[in-house]
């Protein structure tokens, strides 16, 4: 009798141990049928890595497809976990991918494929994850606000598609972002304010959309973004203020949009911005001189807006920047001697303004500078001998402007030079015999002045003979 009842005890033991092993057996091949069942509805092209993914005979481990099957990777209990198929050549859509079964991936990678049709509503269902790359494919359709359920999400990248519609607000309850990127989409209406709920987000990035309306200043709540790109979009409205609260960011992209209004002078607070570009907009008012606090800032571009009154003395400051386009605004006032202060400056082009007085001397100081352009302003005295320093020079376009005297003999050791243009001036005296060192030079004018005397023979070394065109550079 005892003996009977130990065997009992231990039988009904050792299927009490043995059920959570079957279980998750049982779960397992669920998940790897479900996986097979939606394999088969897509286009796979040959020799792919999912020829790994095969049908389970009944006798086989339920491990297999943890072990063997390319792109899945299960957690301790052999549930599939992440799934990562980025750049594997398939084609497809989502309606068969069985999300039920697989609730349990933290981590879904579908980019660089050509999955089309909408992303189901059933993403939900996947309230584990915490990646989701969905990028550049040929996805349509809306963002299901559904993916605002997803509340363990850290990453979503659904850029380069052909996703339509506005932006769900429901985006706003995923408070544990730190990457939103949806840009090259055709995503329309305005950027939901919702999105300053995103207290953890660093990246957002919106650009080549169509959307429009204001930038919301509940983004100003964003206190960990480094980078803001909204640009190629419609936005209209000024830039609010509140951004100068971003103190973290590095980069602030707003270019080719609608926005008007000042530069907000708050700016000056982003202390780590590396990039400044608010290029090809209806900005107007007079560039901030708070902007010369941005010491870390490689490149400012503000070129094509409406901007005017002076350059201001302070950006003479920014000892790192490279790139500094001033060019097609109203600015005024002559140029100041301190951005002879910017030498690790590449570009620096202001033409297309309405800037008078002198070159400054300074500018002889900026060594690295390839581009010079300051054309179609209201430049007077004479061309500076110490431009002929600027040895890395490839382009200098005085053109259109008031300029008087000489052209310095100096402008014959800019080895690099590949443009010159200084037609439509006031320049007079003979063309300097020096100019024939330029032996890159392609397009050379010096037409429009009152130069006088011979062409110097020493011109015909020059390699490009149509170089004393007319043509101005558009």
């Amino acid at each position: 009798m005892y003996s009977s009842n130990l065997l009992f005890f231990s039988l009904a033991l050792l299927i009490i141990t043995l059920s959570p092993i079957q279980n998750f057996a049982s779960a397992s091949f669920e998940e790897a049928n479900a996986l097979l069942k939606w394999k088969a509805s897509l286009e796979i092209p040959k020799n792919s890595l999912l020829s790994s993914w095969i049908p389970l005979p009944l006798n086989s481990s339920a491990s297999v497809p943890c072990t063997s099957w390319f792109g899945v990777v299960c957690n301790a209990d052999g549930s599939i976990q992440k799934l990562n198929l980025t750049s594997s050549g398939l084609k497809g859509m989502l309606h068969r991918f069985s999300f039920s079964l697989l609730h349990n991936l933290t981590h879904f990678n579908l980019s660089l494929n050509n999955f089309y049709g909408p992303i189901p509503p059933e993403i939900q269902l996947l309230s584990k994850l915490i990646y989701l790359d969905f990028s550049e494919n040929k996805f349509s359709g809306v963002i299901p606000p559904e993916i605002g359920n997803l509340h363990q999400l850290t990453i979503l990248y659904l850029y380069s598609n052909n996703i339509s519609g506005p932006i769900p607000i429901e985006l706003g309850n995923l408070k544990s972002l730190t990457d939103l990127w949806m840009e090259n989409n055709q995503l329309s209406g305005s950027i939901p304010s919702s999105f300053g709920n995103l207290t953890s987000l660093n990246r957002l990035y919106l650009y080549h959309n169509q959307l429009v309306g204001l930038i919301p200043i509940e983004l100003g709540n964003l206190k960990s973004l480094t980078q803001l790109s909204v640009y190629k979009n419609q936005l209209s409205g000024s830039i609010p203020s509140i951004i100068g609260n971003l103190t973290s960011l590095n980069v602030l992209s707003l270019f080719k949009n609608q926005l008007s209004g000042p530069i907000p002078f708050e700016l000056g607070n982003l202390k780590s911005l590396s990039g400044l570009s608010v290029y090809n907009n209806q900005l107007s008012g007079s560039i901030p001189s708070s902007l010369g606090n941005l010491t870390s800032l490689n490149v400012l571009y503000l070129f094509q807006n409406q901007l005017t009154g002076p350059i201001p003395i302070e950006l003479g400051n920014l000892k790192s920047l490279t790139d500094l386009e001033l060019t097609n605004n109203e600015l005024s006032g002559s140029i100041p001697s301190s951005l002879g202060n910017l030498i690790s400056l590449n570009v620096l082009s202001w033409w297309k303004n309405q800037l008078s007085g002198l070159i400054p001397i300074e500018l002889g100081n900026l060594k690295s500078l390839t581009d010079l352009e300051a054309s179609s302003n209201q430049l007077s005295g004479s061309i500076p001998s110490s431009l002929g320093n600027l040895t890395s020079l490839n382009v200098l376009y005085l053109f259109q402007n008031q300029l008087s005297g000489p052209i310095p003999i100096e402008l014959g050791n800019l080895k690099s030079l590949t443009d010159l243009g200084v037609s439509d001036n006031k320049l007079n005296g003979s063309i300097p015999s020096s100019l024939a060192n330029l032996s890159n030079i392609q397009w050379l004018n010096l037409g429009g002045n009152k130069l006088f005397g011979p062409i110097p023979s020493e011109l015909g070394k020059l390699r490009s003979h149509s170089s004393f065109s007319e043509r101005k550079p558009s």
